[in-house]
């Protein structure tokens, strides 16, 4: 049998009059409808093509960042890389590429910020009020590099009990009521719209806190001055003070709610027991889309309830009761009603019933992939594969 040499497989690739997948070498998907929707570039590239499309990233990186400021800086592995399989890291790249959501601008600002404010340390600027820079920020700190992890394990790396795919941790706080704020949006494919909050300790209940990292700090700021002594309370509102003045030469709202946040409060179709709302594709002429859940909200927690608390031998008896709620959900899917299923799987992580684990994948899993919403579709499925409870949530 002929050898087929990288610049002959390279050559089919370019032919090939499928459309490229958006995520090109790096694409997850297993599924075989989207591998043969889309065309996938050889694993082998002839050396002058990825020599040149090297040179092609470095410059889009930085011809991305401009002069708001400056690209987050290469990182170069030890001898034996294991966590890639190249000799240099580049942040953005590496946390799209294990994470499958790309940061915004305001993510590496903070870093630079807290890299003048702790330069041994930038993870731990905040230590003052309790908190610290995690999740995609171990990226940034090193200490994300060389683990050799399968892919699941970045998608569940600081990923708390409640926290849907929509969010991405990256800030930690009181351990005690497991604290913590993270990133929010409604598509994989965008930025985000907000930060929010969540003790994931108490309930799974996300709070707006912000339209950008910066605002979030600031407003954690403003409300730890309310409860800590006197003397840290003066050390603190420098510190507040500081932030403020950083965030008007980025020209970055500190306000809790701004416009944007505002706007995406006109698409919610639904409200949720994680009180964020839902977004989702939804034609408001024909009413495609999505359809109200077969009971109320109430009715749902008193079910969710009962099969929390139910004994094994009661446990199917009170599946039953549930039954006829995952089959109408199940019945909106098929009739392209997809944010009922979305809605549905949201509100049981929110309540945090261990035993429906595997329901909660199914109709999140198979919603947003029908959506286009692939890559929470894989967050997902790690997720409730591995859900814990608690703060021992680093894969480092």
């Amino acid at each position: 049998m002929k050898m087929v040499t990288p610049d002959e497989e390279y050559d089919h690739y370019v032919k090939d009059p499928r459309t490229p997948c958006k995520f090109g070498i790096s694409c997850y998907q297993k599924n075989a409808a989207h591998k043969e929707k889309y065309k996938h570039p050889p694993k082998k590239r002839p050396a002058e093509e990825a020599a040149s499309e090297v040179e092609n990233k470095k410059a889009k990186n930085e011809s991305e960042n401009g002069s708001s400021h400056s690209p987050p800086a290469p990182i170069a592995e030890s001898e034996e890389p294991t966590a890639t399989t190249s000799s240099t890291v580049y942040p953005k790249e590496f946390i799209k590429e294990k994470f499958l959501v790309e940061m915004p601008d305001d993510f590496y600002m903070l870093w630079e910020y807290c890299q003048t404010l702790n330069k041994a340390n930038p993870s731990k600027a905040f230590s003052e009020i309790g908190l610290e820079l995690v999740g995609p920020y171990d990226v940034l700190s090193q200490k994300l590099l060389n683990i050799n992890k399968p892919t699941d394990d970045y998608l569940i790396h600081w990923r708390y009990y409640h926290d849907p795919p929509e969010f991405q941790t990256v800030l930690k706080g009181n351990d005690s009521t497991e604290y913590h704020i993270g990133y929010f949006r409604d598509d994989p494919n965008d930025l985000p719209v907000f930060l929010a909050a969540n003790h994931a300790k108490k309930d799974g209940v996300l709070t707006c806190v912000g339209g950008n990292i910066f605002a979030a700090v600031w407003h954690m700021m403003e409300a730890f001055k309310k409860i800590c002594d006197p003397f840290k309370k003066l050390s603190v509102t420098n510190l507040q003070g500081k932030i403020k003045k950083q965030a008007e030469n980025l020209k970055l709202s500190l306000d809790l709610k701004p416009s944007h946040v505002k706007e995406r409060n006109t698409k919610i179709v639904s409200s949720t027991f994680n009180s964020i709302g839902l977004v989702v594709p939804y034609n408001r002429k024909t009413q495609v889309g999505y359809r109200h859940l077969c009971v109320g909200a109430a009715e749902l927690r008193k079910l969710l309830d009962r099969v929390g608390k139910a004994s094994p031998q009661q446990k199917e008896k009170v599946m039953s009761e549930l039954q006829p709620v995952l089959t109408a959900t199940s019945i909106a899917t098929d009739e392209c009603d997809f944010g009922t299923g979305i809605e549905l799987g949201w509100n049981i992580l929110a309540h945090g019933v261990d035993s429906l684990n595997s329901t909660i994948a199914r109709f999140l899993a198979t919603n947003y992939e029908l959506i286009g919403r692939d890559a929470f579709a894989v967050i997902i499925r790690a997720h409730m594969k591995n859900r814990k409870r608690g703060v021992d949530l680093s894969i480092c």
